[in-house]
């Protein structure tokens, strides 16, 4: 879904779209870098694993640690080869965005479109790339046990750097990759690639690992692991989670203890503790464990880090399609959510949507046309990113405002009302507390000429002129001009008055 939403982005970025879509691609970029730590972290308990094994039974052991090491040393050398390349690209661009104070550098162009083709393209730094990935994909195919059919397929579709067809031309991969993208989704793509190597690295690597026989492996370098379904749950459901060793001894089950208390056989499957707990309070829930193993005649305990769920109670979502409206002018509050998902898991895009406490707020003055659509993604466990379905709105301006005066639209008045208190207007049945400022107003005093009239007073001459007007005579107080905050300025319906 990563790779997906990259594509998307990358289509809207080429089309000069806003400073948000970059600020997205940014942040893709800074989920990937997070993904590569992850999957790095991954990569050094499989080698401290090789380490172990090793001395254990290096006879057996030592061919596909050699292998794995190898292959380490491959993805080392092509993640420093990309990381250069990235510090270079950024160097030519201007360097970081020191003014930034989020998470990660940023850098200062991201739109940059010059520096990416110069240097890949141009001076060929891009044919250089492409070498060095080709070298590193048929020297990790090499390294693969024959028998992973799988992942050799695997690698040669993710390092596939064929050209592409592009409006019906085929253009080189470098080309594709790099000739008409700004800086930022250059540099979101490299990270991609690192992604890439260090996914495979993992692939074969542990494909090797598999390939040791378990009768030549002690259980000394295991390590504890918690698979929750879901780590949001409704109130009234089960909390459901997997916990195992990364390796087991097949002749024994370990024993588990979760928040105190031994999980019964019949739950235990193949090392596997199947648990489950009733979600009964709301909020967030934590629990520990430890798993008991007999490793050379000796109980060996591991203890579980601490895990935590968040409880949410029941709820459902009833959508009232005719009313599905934001106005122009204001901010229109949004509660946006996705049954059985973390709140913090959610993007939420559109214009001028924006985050707001709890929930989000939605400004659609500038937004043209009469309609207009928000986005909602969920963040996966497994990293990815799921697009729902978008919720279409319809644009609408401001209804039309009523002229007062104390309250007052019209009916029988006295002179000395209309001519000392301030002309107002606002909004009748309007779910929204919008202020609104009078600027000017036109009044009209038979047999007298109009009046124009600025602010929100009866100027000077408009009150000598009411004071000649008799009983009987009807004041009209029209073309009425007033503004919101956001200098809008909504049609304000004319007064009637007559004087008694």
């Amino acid at each position: 879904m990563i790779n997906m939403m990259y594509l998307v982005l990358t289509a809207l970025l080429a089309l000069n779209v806003s400073r948000e879509v970059m600020d997205a691609f940014f942040e893709a970029d800074l989920e990937q870098r997070d993904h590569i730590v992850n999957i790095e972290t991954e990569n050094d308990s499989r080698y401290e694993y090789f380490k172990l094994a090793y001395a254990s039974n290096p006879t057996k052991v030592g061919p596909a640690k050699e292998k794995a090491f190898l292959v380490r040393d491959q993805a080392d050398s092509l993640d420093a080869l990309i990381d250069g390349m990235k510090a270079e690209l950024i160097n030519r661009s201007g360097g970081f965005d020191e003014a930034y104070e989020g998470k990660g550098d940023k850098p200062k162009k991201m739109d940059d479109r010059e520096v990416s083709p110069q240097y890949f393209i141009l001076e060929e730094k891009g044919a250089e790339l492409k070498a060095a990935m080709e070298t590193y994909r048929d020297y990790l195919i090499d390294k693969t046990p024959p028998s992973e059919t799988a992942i050799i397929e695997e690698l040669n579709s993710t390092f596939d750097f064929s050209d592409r067809m592009h409006d019906g031309a085929s253009v080189s991969w470098e080309s594709s990759k790099f000739e008409h993208y700004p800086l930022i989704s250059v540099i979101t793509s490299l990270t991609m690639m690192q992604s890439d190597v260090r996914t495979a690295e993992a692939k074969v690597t542990a494909a090797l690992e598999e390939s040791i026989t378990a009768d030549d492996i002690k259980v000394t370098g295991v390590k504890p692991i918690v698979i929750p379904k879901s780590t949001f749950v409704t109130q009234g459901d089960n909390y459901e989670a997997q916990v195992l060793l990364a390796a087991y001894d097949d002749t024994q089950n370990p024993t588990f203890i979760i928040n105190g208390q031994k999980v019964a056989a019949d739950d235990i499957i193949g090392g596997v503790a199947n648990i489950s707990f009733p979600a009964t309070g709301v909020g967030t829930q934590k629990w520990n464990g430890e798993i008991r193993l007999i490793a050379n005649e000796e109980e060996v305990t591991y203890t579980l880090e601490e895990q935590s769920y968040n409880v949410a109670p029941p709820s459902v979502v009833i959508s009232p399609t005719k009313m599905n409206v934001l106005y122009r002018g204001v901010d229109n509050p949004l509660e946006i959510s996705v049954p059985g998902v973390d709140p913090s898991d959610l993007i939420v895009t559109g214009p001028g949507v924006k985050k707001s406490g709890q929930g989000y707020i939605a400004d659609v003055t500038k937004v043209k046309g009469k309609t207009m659509k928000i986005s909602v993604s969920v963040r996966q466990d497994d990293e990815s990113v799921k697009a729902m379905k978008p919720k279409e709105f319809r644009v609408k301006s401001l209804p039309d405002a009523y002229g007062q005066i104390l309250g007052q639209t019209g009916g029988v008045r006295s002179a000395s009302f209309i001519k000392n208190n301030e002309i107002k207007a606002v909004f009748k049945d309007f779910d929204f507390d919008l202020p609104l400022k009078v600027t000017s107003f036109e009044i009209l005093i038979p047999p007298f000429a109009p009046i124009q009239c600025k602010g929100n007073r009866l100027s000077k001459d408009a009150k000598l002129t009411l004071d000649k007007a008799k009983p009987g005579n009807t004041i009209i107080i029209r073309r009425i001009k007033a503004e919101t905050d956001k200098k809008l300025s909504p049609i304000v319906n004319d007064m009637i008055f007559d004087l008694n």
